[in-house]
């Protein structure tokens, strides 16, 4: 998901900041025992926005933790939360999504990227055959195709583009569930799916500008240096689809899991916001007086 859904930890509790790592290292060992052993090498913590708005539909007899030992922190345990559905569901949803998030990167970028990409290629397959769910692949499979033809069209609205990544990541999030909790994970999903698009948009813009790659913002200002006007346009959209996310959060059925709803609204509120900080920055020129 680009880095963009994280909290900022100086916000959260102590106690909501170590389940929100507990968290994490739940994902990774998921991802170790249903999707492969090194699968857990496009692991982010992106993943845990996901795992949280999951653990919702989980009994709280299912979310637990201890202190374990793992490779990468073999001197000290650390708490990991036992393995529940949401924990092994996202574990599946990413190995799924980075496999063929690398099948769209090997199709478009230059040969430098190709090589890099070839040595966790099969790691990659092999951890998205290993997570099954035929359904939900299939499924990001052919979005991810319609967004690379649009993007190979060159689509000039930003909003159509975001909006097949929105369609993604809602059936992501809303996956299994049915009724009003499906339509409200599906809203909170397509909105940040639609975020996530266009701020990793406006915030390539520069280096797409310069390297002529596609880009739905440089087309939208003609190439040109993104003006302070530019800046707080784009801001404003990205705002509003914070404000989708917002809406779909406070229908969630938290019941009494404060820590998990603080961590999320910690995510939309402070971190998202603070991801697209860059868009406050001066124009051309500002810079030159």
């Amino acid at each position: 998901m680009f880095g963009y859904v994280k909290p900022v930890p100086s916000e959260l509790l102590v106690k909501e900041y170590e389940f929100y790592k507990a968290t994490y290292c739940g994902i990774c060992r998921a991802m170790k025992k249903h999707t492969g052993t090194l699968s857990n090498v496009t692991l982010s913590y992106d993943s845990v926005f996901l795992a949280l708005a999951r653990m919702i539909f989980v009994p709280d007899s299912d979310i637990g933790a201890r202190k374990r030992r793992c490779i990468a922190h073999p001197l000290k345990r650390r708490p990991m939360l036992n393995s529940n559905d949401a924990l092994v569901y996202t574990a599946r949803v990413f190995a799924i999504l980075s496999y063929y998030k690398m099948r769209d990167d090997v199709a478009d970028e230059g040969v430098m990227k190709k090589i890099l990409i070839t040595p966790v290629r099969p790691i990659l397959r092999h951890g998205s055959k290993k997570a099954g769910m035929c359904e939900l692949a299939t499924l990001i499979r052919d979005k991810l195709a319609a967004i690379g033809d649009l993007e190979r069209a060159r689509c000039e609205s930003p909003d159509e583009v975001a909006a097949l990544f929105g369609e993604l990541l809602g059936e992501v999030f809303a996956f299994g569930l049915s009724g009003s909790d499906r339509l409200v994970m599906y809203e909170c999903g397509y909105h940040l799916g639609k975020f996530i698009y266009c701020a990793d948009a406006a915030e390539d813009y520069e280096s797409d500008r310069k390297a002529g790659k596609y880009n739905p913002y440089v087309i939208m200002y003609g190439g040109e240096p993104l003006t302070r006007e530019n800046r707080q346009t784009v801001k404003c959209a990205l705002i509003l689809e914070c404000k989708g996310i917002e809406a779909a959060v406070k229908l969630m059925p938290f019941g009494n899991r404060h820590t998990i709803e603080n961590i999320i609204r910690n995510i939309i509120y402070l971190g998202l916001t603070s991801r697209i900080s860059f868009l406050d920055g001066t124009d051309e020129t500002d810079k030159k007086d």
